[in-house]
């Protein structure tokens, strides 16, 4: 597990989209923390949740929120950004315990891509369907990401979200929801096998070799010369 993530902000009294813009032009982003029945308008400098932002996990980590001088545990619910310029534009906060339950998406982390059964012996190639997976679990519970083994993943072998390892008191919504099994990961030819494994085939069902190549250009001169010559 990574580091503890920490960001400090601010409560704000004022709202309203004059007062958001303001802030805006100052480089502050104002936002909401909520939770607990109740909510909270705040701000927070934007290199400061740029910062955070660089995480990948960022959305499946409990953050360190210190508001005026009191401290919370946050998920990072919804951030905002102007379509113009990237630039956040808006933050919301949930705040949890650690036997709070969350639903979050959770990215998944695959690795010995490079020595796979599939890709290293037998000429596939990895191909990731899913790059994360909605999981229910308390924030005391919760991943940074979720790790899947490719080392023993053979030709034409894919793997099942139901299939996938996950951490103790971690479920899949999609397996409690009874929802359909979906891959999230395959191994499969690649195309330079395919154009190596099926050769040229002529009109007669043979297969087309060099020299076959070469006979058949050297008849279509043949005949195109006789062509002339009886024009001639």
């Amino acid at each position: 597990m990574s580091e503890k993530i920490t960001i400090s902000g601010e409560s704000r009294q004022e709202t309203g989209k004059a007062n958001s813009r303001s802030l805006r032009s100052s480089e502050i982003v104002p936002g909401v923390i909520y939770g607990e029945e109740k909510s909270s308008n705040i701000k927070v400098m934007e290199k400061d949740l740029k910062k955070i932002l660089e995480n990948p996990s960022i959305f499946s980590q409990v953050i360190d929120l210190n508001i005026d001088g009191s401290p919370f545990e946050v998920l990072l619910k919804d951030i905002q950004r102007n379509p113009r310029n990237d630039r956040p534009s808006h933050v919301d906060f949930l705040v949890v315990s650690k036997d709070t339950k969350v639903t979050v998406n959770v990215p998944l982390k695959f690795i010995n891509e490079d020595i796979c059964i599939g890709v290293k012996q037998q000429g596939g190639m990895i191909s990731h369907l899913r790059n994360e997976v909605e999981v229910l679990c308390s924030a005391a519970s919760l991943p940074e990401f979720i790790e899947i083994d490719t080392q023993n993943i053979e030709l034409n072998q894919s793997v099942m979200m139901s299939e996938i390892s996950l951490p103790e008191g971690v479920e899949l919504t999609s397996v409690l929801n009874d929802l359909q099994d979906q891959p999230v990961l395959s191994c499969s030819v690649t195309r330079a096998s395919l154009e190596i494994d099926d050769p040229a085939i002529g009109e007669d069902g043979e297969e087309v070799t060099d020299d076959a190549e070469a006979s058949a250009d050297s008849s279509q001169t043949d005949e195109s010369q006789e062509e002339e010559s009886n024009d001639n």
